[in-house]
């Protein structure tokens, strides 16, 4: 029997749903198959790309060996599918091609179809791009799924406002002095640091014009424009007169860095703060030669410097806080409104405190002894050195974020005192208020983002306009929740450092001490050796021994 004679016994069939079928035709004389049968008879009506099915073979097989007529279902034809996929943003288009089984490969008119459906700008179709892919799809595995990126749109350079640089340091920065055998000496902190006359304080760099982008539907997006500044008024500076965009100290003193602007403020020095000088309230620093008499008010905005006696005063600064000869309250309860008050946001370093209420965001380093104070200290609190023989702290309650170390904890006539590392309350609670503006924000971006996606799939001046209002909006609503995160970062390595904080004793501690780590608490009823207590598994732990 010819091989003609062979395929007139295998012919196929395709219905009206594109199902491919095998007839089978028996006769006289039982004929051997072979698979290539139905490939040949595939090939002839350019069907050679159907995926067949997985049975079909043995199907055939079975009705040759049989040499019965019949009819077997072999595959489905499918032309190859073509889709144009946008990019979130816009600014890319791809071309994705489902490569054909058995069906029509893809044509011209498809293609065009397909982009103008997407409203895909042609002037941005990369051709050479979409030729090489129709031609890989007919080349590739039936059913197989290419892509490339045909179009790509551009996206906007946003102006940048006016920059400015600072060109000075800040006047309130100043650090421990190092001693010659490369210890830090935290009482001695040096002159407070000031400018002179000319000196070149910040300069002005002009904003830089932005230019709109374009998506990949030929529609314009808009750049944000940039900001033209200038520096802010500001006290003690002036304009360069041969550089306007320069600023410089138009007097000696005091650096203070602002937004847009550095003022230079005068260090007020004074003899004594009493009865002659009253009260000082000064946007600067303020050096005190002699004391600062009791019922006196100092406050200012950079540091305090008093090389005498504070006595039943109160100082309030901004910036650190440096007595000489200490400080002393007449009020037994330091809590009492005319006791002794000391607040600043930098650190407080003084020869001794006593009955005194103080509150400092940095450190506090007590040259000698601390007794009947109530202290609140954002980092460490050190009191006393070795030299020192009445040195320690006696009495009150002192609480401290990272550490307290001192030569002495209480007195041997068992004087009640509090020593505690804590993170402050106030942070605890503006920590859950973040959180919640965090929460709130996002809901807000989310909202606001989904509005764009619809507003940018308009095609209207209207919509248009929309978009543009609202992304000037996202923008400003992530540079809050930025700041929020930084705020909760700083607050979260607070509450970090305080559970890793410790209580520090050089020499001994009495029984009457009450010690306390976030909620950890221990009496010591027993007088106690150098050591120090600390958080172990979240346990309190102590290194020292008793006497």
């Amino acid at each position: 029997m010819t091989d003609e004679s062979v395929l007139e016994k295998l012919t196929i069939e395709i219905d009206d749903k594109d199902t491919v079928f095998a007839v089978i035709l028996a006769g006289e004389e039982k004929i051997e198959y072979s698979e290539e049968l139905l490939i040949q008879q595939l090939v002839k009506l350019e069907l050679s790309g159907l995926s067949l099915l997985e049975t079909a073979q043995s199907d055939i097989a079975e009705f040759y060996n049989e040499n019965h007529s019949g009819r077997v279902k072999v595959g489905v034809k499918r032309d190859a599918k073509i889709e144009v996929v946008v990019s979130s943003d816009l600014l890319s288009a791809s071309l994705r091609i489902t490569a054909a089984c058995g069906g029509e490969k893809v044509g011209t008119e498809g293609l065009v179809a397909a982009i103008d459906e997407q409203g895909i700008d042609h002037q941005l179709v990369n051709k050479k791009r979409i030729v090489g892919l129709v031609k890989k799809s007919q080349m590739v595995e039936a059913g197989s799924v290419i892509e490339v990126v045909i179009a790509k749109g551009t996206p906007p350079e946003h102006g940048v406002d006016t920059q400015f640089e600072c060109l000075v340091e800040e006047g309130m920065d100043r650090h421990p002095h190092e001693r010659d055998d490369g210890t830090l000496d935290y009482y001695d902190l040096g002159e407070i640091p000031s400018v002179d006359e000319g000196c070149e304080l910040m300069r002005k760099h002009p904003q830089k014009i932005g230019k709109s982008g374009r998506t990949v539907t030929g529609t314009e997006i808009v750049a944000r424009i940039a900001k033209k500044l200038t520096f802010k008024k500001c006290k003690g500076a002036i304009v360069s007169p041969i550089d306007q965009d320069l600023l410089v100290a138009a007097i000696k003193g005091q650096p203070i860095i602002g937004e847009r602007a550095v003022s230079v403020d005068k260090v007020l020095t004074v003899k004594k703060v009493d009865l002659h000088t009253g009260h000082i309230d000064y946007d600067g620093s303020v050096v005190v030669k002699g004391d600062v008499v009791s019922g006196m008010q100092v406050k200012v905005t950079g540091d305090i410097q008093v090389f005498g006696l504070v006595e039943n005063a109160t100082l309030e600064a901004d910036g650190n806080i440096d007595i000489k000869l200490g400080a002393i309250g007449h009020a037994d309860d330091p809590n009492a409104e005319n006791s002794m008050h000391i607040n600043c946001l930098g650190n407080l370093t003084a020869a001794y405190l006593e009955n005194s209420l103080v509150d400092v965001q940095g450190d506090v380093l007590i040259k000698s002894r601390v007794s009947n104070c109530d202290i609140n200290a954002g980092h460490q609190i050190i009191v006393g050195n070795h030299q020192q023989e009445k040195s320690g702290i006696v009495g009150g309650h002192v609480n401290a974020g990272s550490l307290i170390r001192a030569e002495v904890l209480g007195s041997s006539g068992c004087a009640l005192t509090h020593v505690s590392i804590i993170c402050k309350a106030e942070f605890l609670e503006q920590f859950e208020q973040i959180k919640a503006e965090i929460t709130k924000h996002d809901e807000e971006l989310i909202k606001e983002l989904g509005v764009m996606v619809g507003l940018s799939k308009k095609h209207t001046e209207e919509a248009n306009e929309q978009l543009h209002e609202l992304k000037i909006e996202t923008e400003a609503m992530k540079e809050a929740i930025n700041g929020l995160i930084k705020k909760k970062t700083e607050i979260e390595s607070l509450m970090a450092t305080a559970g890793a904080g410790k209580i520090s004793v050089q020499r001994e501690a009495y029984p009457g001490v009450h010690i306390k780590i976030l909620d950890q608490e221990q009496e010591i009823k027993s007088k106690y050796s150098a050591g120090s207590f600390l958080l172990f598994d979240g346990v309190m732990s102590h290194n020292s021994s008793l006497k």
